[in-house]
C-alpha cells in the first residue's frame, strides 16, 4: 500500500510543474527599442527599428509595437517607410514580414495601406495577398486583393483590383 502512495506522490509533482501558469512564456532574448540593418556590400537596404524585439533559438525575430521599416535602394537612398504593429523578420532569407495597419509610403508619396506584406529580399518586392488600399502620387485610389511592386512603389500592380477613386474633377 505504501508503494502506490509513493508512485501517486511521484505522479501529482510531474502535474504540479505542468500547471504553473507561464512556465513556457518565457522569451530566451528581448530587447526593447532595437535598431535592425539588413544590407548587403554594406549598403544598407532596410533599417528596421520597434518598441521589442523577440528573439528565441531556431525562431524568427519578431518586432513589436510601433514598427518602422526605412527602405532603401542598391545605391543607398532612401527610397519608402514602413509602419505597422508587427512584423518578424527570417532568418534564412532575411524576408520581412510586417502585420497589422501596415503602411508603406514612398518617397513620392504613393501609400499602400494593407493587413499584412512581405518585403522579399531576394528580389527587392514588396508583395501582399490581402486587400490592400493604394493611392497614387496624383491621388487615385485603388483597392483590390493582392498586390505586387518594387520598394519605392513606382512599378505596381493590383491582382484582383475592385474599384477606382478618383481625387481629380
Amino acid at each position: 500500500v505504501s508503494v502506490l502512495m509513493l508512485l501517486a506522490s511521484c505522479n501529482s509533482i510531474d502535474d504540479i510543474s505542468i500547471d504553473i501558469q507561464g512556465i513556457g512564456e518565457f522569451n530566451e532574448n528581448e530587447i526593447s527599442n532595437p535598431h535592425i540593418i539588413i544590407s548587403r556590400a554594406n549598403i544598407p537596404l532596410i533599417k528596421a527599428t520597434s518598441k521589442i524585439l523577440v528573439k528565441n533559438e531556431q525562431s524568427n525575430a519578431v518586432l513589436r509595437g510601433l514598427v518602422r521599416a526605412d527602405f532603401f535602394d542598391e545605391e543607398g537612398s532612401h527610397t519608402s517607410q514602413l509602419t505597422s504593429d508587427s512584423a518578424h523578420i527570417d532568418q534564412k532569407t532575411n524576408n520581412l514580414h510586417a502585420y497589422g495597419n501596415v503602411r508603406v509610403i514612398s518617397d513620392d508619396s504613393v501609400k499602400l495601406f494593407s493587413n499584412s506584406i512581405l518585403w522579399d529580399n531576394h528580389y527587392k518586392l514588396i508583395t501582399s495577398h490581402d486587400s490592400v488600399m493604394f493611392t497614387s502620387s496624383n491621388n487615385d485610389t485603388m483597392y483590390g486583393v493582392g498586390f505586387e511592386s518594387d520598394m519605392d512603389l513606382t512599378k505596381w500592380k493590383i491582382k484582383k483590383p475592385r474599384g477606382v477613386k478618383s481625387t481629380k474633377e
